[in-house]
């Protein structure tokens, strides 16, 4: 989440403040967990004012759902949301995910 314009392709450090976790459907598939993890600018003004994405206003939670639904409906997803977890989540999913590319990429 950021406050000021970006363009595509550009990087930014950032800091982890919670996951969406998310049950994805498609036609004739089976579903799968594809959480969506959410992360403020480091050294922005969100990162001083949001640590935890489940303090955020429901209404900014709502908009950030919505986001989502609208961005899979594109590709004929459908997303069920299971719920908002702490960025300590979001940081061991992402140390899972570095481990799991390591294995599957033959480094230890």
């Amino acid at each position: 989440m950021h406050d000021a314009t970006t363009a595509p392709g550009l990087v930014l450090k950032c800091k982890i403040i919670g996951v969406l976790e998310v049950l994805q459907s498609a036609k004739g598939k089976k579903a799968i967990r594809n959480d969506r993890l959410i992360a403020v600018p480091r050294d922005s003004h969100r990162e001083k004012a949001d640590k935890d994405a489940r303090d955020l206003p429901k209404q900014v939670r709502q908009e950030i759902e919505k986001f989502f639904v609208a961005t899979d409906e594109l590709e004929d997803k459908q997303l069920k949301f299971l719920g908002w977890k702490s960025p300590k989540t979001g940081e061991r999913l992402i140390d899972n995910a570095a481990k799991v590319f390591k294995k599957l990429n033959g480094k230890s």
